[in-house]
């Protein structure tokens, strides 16, 4: 795994507060994008949170620990293994139901809304109350905020998976084109032409130095390469064991 040292949104959004909603947008795009590669390699990641979106060297978010996604999952697959991180979770993967990809695009309703509230849209004492919530509360949201950015975020948070943003079979495209993202050129963001809203300094940091952090976290390189056909099927993602 390549060095990330602009740390997890989790991290920054401790050290920074609520967003404004045009560094909400930065983000917010990465991920759509991100969830879009995942799916059209028939990938959905389930696990969809503030600590596994991190930054990277340039001021990008990479989706990062797929250790609870599920590949092969095409348009119309669905599964019912509850996985997931509990105030991140769909209400159709609480309740057990038969789900789709959808469930992506809740988590990154959730997301933006903790990017632009600084707190969860469902929040509680216990996890019975919490997924009481999720199932039936509307996320509370102030006037601060854009129509567009409530809108969004009300899309994403729809309780029915079949209405909710994203569901669709154009999937990330009727994402993209939310008035949320007016100001986005979707082009000069894949080619990493947008101004990222930060950008870690990396300037005292050797290669050597940088080794030795992955080293400290347990990021050991693996001890043999792995075939080339093997690595071929990452090919695109932000992992590679070479």
């Amino acid at each position: 795994m390549e060095y990330l040292p602009g740390g997890d949104l989790c991290h920054l959004l401790e050290h920074q507060g609520a967003f404004e909603e045009s560094k909400a947008m930065f983000y917010t795009a990465c991920v759509v994008l991100g969830l879009e590669e995942l799916h059209r390699n028939n990938i959905v990641h389930r696990d969809l949170k503030l600590e596994n979106l991190m930054v990277d060297v340039h001021g990008y978010l990479k989706i990062v620990d797929f250790g609870l996604s599920k590949d092969g999952f095409r348009n119309g697959d669905r599964s019912k293994t509850r996985c997931g991180t509990n105030c991140y979770m769909a209400p159709e993967i609480i309740d057990e139901m038969a789900y789709s990809r959808a469930v992506d695009w809740w988590a990154l309703g959730v997301v933006l809304y903790v990017m632009l509230m600084f707190q969860f849209p469902f929040d509680a004492e216990d996890d019975m109350e919490l997924f009481e919530s999720i199932r039936n509360d509307k996320p509370a949201l102030t006037e601060e905020l854009s129509e567009e950015a409530q809108c969004l975020i009300l899309r994403l948070l729809e309780k029915n998976p079949c209405h909710r943003l994203g569901s669709s079979e154009t999937g990330a495209e009727e994402v993209k084109a939310h008035e949320f993202f007016e100001d986005i050129d979707w082009e000069e963001f894949l080619e990493r032409e947008q101004m990222p809203p930060f950008k870690p300094d990396v300037s005292g940091l050797t290669e050597s130095t940088r080794q030795s952090e992955c080293q400290a976290w347990g990021l050991m390189p693996p001890a043999e390469a792995i075939s080339a056909q093997a690595q071929a099927l990452f090919e695109g993602f932000d992992y590679s064991a070479e």
